[in-house]
């Protein structure tokens, strides 16, 4: 069975809008999974089936440091932790399976598509935004205690998702590639959803996505026009001090640097460094095999956040989480990847290096691991990236030719 074009257009579109609802539309299948991940993954196997096994892998061997990446940790669990490993290689699995489609149905995901995707974000994000300011309503994913915690993730925004943070991600992602290079031409066209844009950024409250948007086209702005530059720098500002406010009403008796939560996260970075000085320089190296965080690092109070020993947990953000399982290997293979993502960027592009940047924020602050499948945003990146280098060759060669 062939589909045509206007199906697989359909097709592609439908499931990138999923992903602006996502815990809304994940079923659970022993583990919760999203149903755009399903139909991609299906997709991946009918793909399969039809062309085999050597075109699949001839679409991804560009991609040598994350398949050597991926390699590497999958090994690194196996030796180290042993099958219990394969329950958190399946998440990379599901995120390179997301990275396939993505290649194969770039061309189906339009402007048109990004452009209702951020829609979608900005109604669903304030309708639940409002539903809690006003009715105290918590729209409940995950447990309602979760959202009872007195902390800054009861009252701010995040539309369908379970934590703002990860509804930040997809935000950000998406306005970079709605907007591209062109963000005053993005104003003047758009300038109410713009106006919106900026509110939900306010509401969400997501300090480092807001930061790496606002340095991605503040910096651009200031080599072009100072006052432009100067103008985006104050509306930044501005939005930052309401973030810092706003989370000082939630987070009652806290102020300056402990409303980033840097402890949780700079902490464990600092216990890894001091677990692996008594253990052989391999260890340091090697680490101790993915998916160990959950029991030997519990085991070794290395989080300040868990304590109970569970198999399958990650901590606050996924630096010191890499460093511990993959080891200093594992985390060098990761960013020799992005740092190639980087160097074959054109320039001119200074969009999708905001998204890289953004990238690394995101590893950075927040756990996202378990969350790669979730990025379609950033495999599109990826795609472009690549797409937008073989353009550049093909020109050269006519201009030569």
């Amino acid at each position: 069975m062939k589909l045509t074009e206007k199906t697989k257009y359909l097709f592609a579109s439908l499931i990138y809008l999923s992903f602006a609802f996502d815990s809304l539309l994940k079923v659970n299948i022993g583990v919760k999974i999203h149903i755009g991940i399903l139909l991609m993954l299906f997709f991946n196997i009918f793909y399969f089936f039809r062309v085999g096994f050597k075109n699949k892998i001839k679409l991804l061997k560009i991609d040598k440091w994350l398949i050597l990446f991926a390699v590497y940790a999958l090994f690194s669990g196996l030796f180290n932790v042993g099958l219990d490993s394969l329950f958190i290689f399946f998440y990379l699995f599901l995120a390179l399976n997301v990275y396939f489609f993505i290649k194969k149905n770039i061309q189906y995901i339009t402007d048109n598509t990004i452009y209702s995707f951020h829609l979608l974000l900005i109604i669903t994000g304030l309708i639940q935004f409002l539903l809690v300011m006003f009715f105290d309503y918590q729209l409940n994913f995950l447990g309602i205690d979760h959202y009872s915690k007195g902390s800054s993730v009861t009252y701010r925004l995040r539309g369908f998702f379970v934590e703002p943070n990860w509804f930040a991600i997809a935000f950000s992602f998406n306005f970079l590639l709605l907007v591209k290079n062109d963000v005053l031409g993005f104003i003047k066209k758009h300038t109410l959803l713009f106006v919106f844009t900026l509110l939900v950024l306010v509401f969400n409250g997501s300090y480092g996505t807001l930061a790496v948007l606002v340095i991605t086209y503040g910096f651009q702005f200031l080599k072009k026009n100072v006052v432009a530059g100067i103008v985006l720098a104050v509306i930044g500002s501005i939005g930052f001090f309401i973030m810092l406010e706003k989370r000082a009403e939630f987070k009652k008796g806290k102020s300056g640097l402990e409303l980033f939560n840097y402890y949780s996260r700079t902490e464990p970075f600092n216990r890894v460094n001091s677990y692996f000085e008594d253990k052989p320089l391999t260890k340091k190296i090697f680490g101790e095999g993915l998916g160990s965080w959950g029991t030997i690092a519990i085991e070794n109070r290395l989080s300040v956040l868990t304590y109970d020993v569970r198999k399958y947990v990650r901590d606050s953000s996924e630096l010191h989480v890499f460093l511990f399982e993959l080891g200093l290997m594992g985390t060098f293979l990761f960013f020799l990847d992005i740092f190639y993502l980087y160097r074959r960027n054109l320039k001119p592009n200074f969009y999708i290096n905001g998204a890289i940047s953004l990238f690394v924020i995101s590893f950075l602050l927040y756990p996202v691991f378990k969350f790669l499948m979730y990025m379609v945003y950033f495999f599109i990146i990826r795609v472009l990236i690549q797409k937008n280098k073989k353009e550049e060759l093909n020109k050269k060669l006519k201009i030569n030719g």
